[in-house]
C-alpha cells in the first residue's frame, strides 16, 4: 500500500462523506470520484468501514495539529477560544451533520475514536486553557477546571447528537457558538468580559 495512493483515496472520500454522509456513498461512488477502479481502493482498504475509520483517525490527527498551532499563536486564553471558533466555523462550513449520525449508527469503531478524542485530547486542551486563563486573570480563580473541562466535552458531544442539528433547524456552528458564549461568560473575570467584548466587536468589523 503506497502512502500517496492511500492519502489520495482518503482526501477524495472525505469530500464525499462530508457532503453526503457515509451511508449514501458507495465504494462505486468513491471509485468514480477518484477516477480509479474499486480494485485499487480495496488494495488499500478492505472495506468502506476501514476507509471511514482511517479517515477519522487522519482527521483527528489534523485537528490535534491545528489546535496546537492555534494555542501557540494565541495572545491569551480567550483569544485561544476565539481562534478555535474561527477554525471550527471554517471546518464545519463544508460538513453535512448527517455524517455524525452515520458514524454513530454504521461505523462504531470510527465513532468511538472520535468520542475518545473528545474525552481525552479536547478535555486536556480545555483544562490547560482554563488553567492558563486563571493565571492570566481572565478566568475566575474559584472555578473547578476538572469539572468544567468534563462539562465542556459533554457540551460538544451533545451538539453532535442533538435533534437541533439533525433536524436541520440549527447549524453545528450556531449551536456550538451559543454554548461557547454562555460557557465563557460564566467563567470570566471582569477583565475577561472586556476581552470577550473586544474580540466580538473586532470579529463583527471584519465580517
Amino acid at each position: 500500500m503506497t502512502e500517496n495512493i492511500e492519502t489520495y483515496i482518503l482526501e477524495e472520500a472525505e469530500k464525499l462523506f462530508m457532503k453526503y454522509g457515509t451511508k449514501s456513498i458507495t465504494m462505486d461512488d468513491i471509485a468514480k470520484q477518484l477516477g480509479m477502479s474499486k480494485k485499487t481502493i480495496y488494495a488499500n482498504f478492505k472495506d468502506k468501514d476501514e476507509l471511514v475509520t482511517n479517515l477519522i483517525i487522519s482527521m483527528m490527527q489534523k485537528d490535534e495539529c491545528n489546535m496546537a498551532e492555534l494555542t501557540n499563536k494565541s495572545e491569551n486564553a480567550i483569544d485561544e477560544i476565539f481562534l478555535m471558533m474561527d477554525f471550527l466555523k471554517e471546518m464545519l462550513a463544508n460538513i453535512n451533520p448527517v455524517i455524525f449520525y452515520d458514524l454513530e449508527k454504521y461505523h462504531n469503531k470510527a465513532y468511538k475514536i472520535m468520542m475518545e478524542f473528545h474525552e481525552n485530547h479536547i478535555y486536556k486542551n480545555v483544562k490547560i486553557c482554563l488553567e492558563r486563563g486563571i493565571k492570566e486573570n481572565v478566568f475566575r480563580d474559584d472555578i473547578n477546571t476538572e469539572i468544567l473541562s468534563h462539562a465542556r466535552v459533554a457540551q460538544i458531544n451533545w451538539t453532535f447528537e442533538t435533534d437541533l442539528i439533525r433536524s436541520g433547524k440549527h447549524s453545528l456552528y450556531e449551536v456550538i457558538q451559543e454554548l461557547t458564549t454562555h460557557f465563557l461568560f460564566g467563567i470570566c473575570t471582569l477583565s475577561g468580559h472586556i476581552l470577550i467584548n473586544n474580540y466580538t466587536n473586532k470579529n463583527k468589523q471584519t465580517i
